[in-house]
């Protein structure tokens, strides 16, 4: 070999060396590529239901009521009368119907005192929150052990009748699993792990920041509220390479701060717009049109870091199409 040939040689080698070696700095670092962000199946038995809708109460109620052994409830506001005499009404029939919910709402009002009131007396195992969290923001219900329900939206009645919300059913047996010892860490107010879940504050702002770094080709997020800083800056990088970067945020009148993160946004690349009607309250992510985040998760620091939020990613077609069709029609009625 000539000596320009071994010259080459020697920094082609030296070359795959250091980049062997990078990456195995970034194994031992703990860091994955995005595209490793785990997804889940929700079964061939999967719902997606947006709101408003009176459907969506119809379903929820409707299992609550079909209900043979138990009902889990976690929940940060529960208040529609419905879903409250259905909890009842479980109970009176021999469910173990338990409830985890809020004891100290943002803003201070709630009629969640008067629930758990009401619940304690049919029988109902109802509780406040894991005061270890800032907030139990989370909201789900598992039926019998085998059905679940996962949700953006409270157990109230402006949650059907007047917010954008979206509510998915499952009958997975790992999300139900992982649900249920969610709720039983919650109630026995112990540590847990996320299991295949998005979780706050155990996984959520890795699997999240993880499903947006692994895009392609576009972005699309709802989300009451927009003001985490490393999302923001994630979201204009991920503009800045020629993804197509759309969110859509309550209106300012409603949450202040998302006209503060619009405007820092404005000339990045990322579009984002608010919806004023109905009132948005959902929380999802959909990327590359193929993998979509559901859960309670806003997209700031307060529900990343420190409140109890779940959630869930998964490549469900059924979900993914629901959620394109939601989101193509509330942007081009947002402003």
């Amino acid at each position: 070999m000539s000596g320009k040939g071994i010259q080459w040689f020697t920094v082609v080698i030296a070359a795959l060396l250091v980049a062997a070696l990078g990456l195995g700095w970034m194994g031992l670092r703990g860091a994955a590529p995005a595209s490793a962000t785990p997804t889940i199946s929700l079964g061939a038995q999967a719902l997606c239901v947006v709101t408003p809708s009176e459907q969506a109460r119809s379903l929820v109620v409707q299992d609550i009521l079909n209900a043979r052994k138990s009902v889990l409830v976690e929940c940060y506001l529960i208040s529609d009368p419905a879903i409250v005499q259905a909890l009842q009404s479980a109970r009176l029939h021999g469910c173990d119907v338990r409830v985890l919910m809020e004891e100290a709402p943002f803003g201070g009002f709630s009629m969640n005192q008067t629930v758990r009131n009401q619940l304690r007396s049919s029988g109902i195992d109802a509780n406040w929150g894991n005061r270890v969290y800032s907030f139990t923001h989370a909201k789900y219900v598992v039926i019998d052990n085998i059905v679940a329900w996962i949700m953006t939206a409270n157990l109230s009645k402006s949650a059907f009748d007047k917010n954008r919300e979206v509510l998915l059913r499952t009958s997975s047996q790992s999300i139900v699993e992982d649900l249920m010892r969610i709720f039983w860490a919650d109630r026995r107010r112990n540590p847990c792990t996320a299991g295949s879940l998005v979780v706050s504050p155990v996984n959520a702002r890795q699997r999240l920041l993880g499903l947006l770094r692994g895009s392609c080709r576009s972005v699309e997020i709802a989300s009451e509220v927009l003001d985490d800083q490393e999302t923001c800056k994630l979201l204009q990088d991920l503009a800045g390479r020629g993804v197509v970067v759309r969110v859509l945020v309550a209106a300012p009148e409603k949450i202040a701060v998302n006209a503060v993160t619009r405007s820092e946004l404005e000339g990045t690349g990322v579009t984002v717009r608010y919806l004023e009607s109905p009132y948005l309250h959902a929380k999802y992510i959909v990327v590359d049109r193929r993998v979509a985040y559901v859960g309670s998760h806003n997209l700031s620091a307060g529900s990343l870091d420190e409140n109890r939020e779940v959630g869930v990613i998964t490549d469900d077609s059924l979900v993914v199409s629901t959620l394109e069709t939601s989101f193509s029609g509330d942007w081009d009625s947002g402003r």
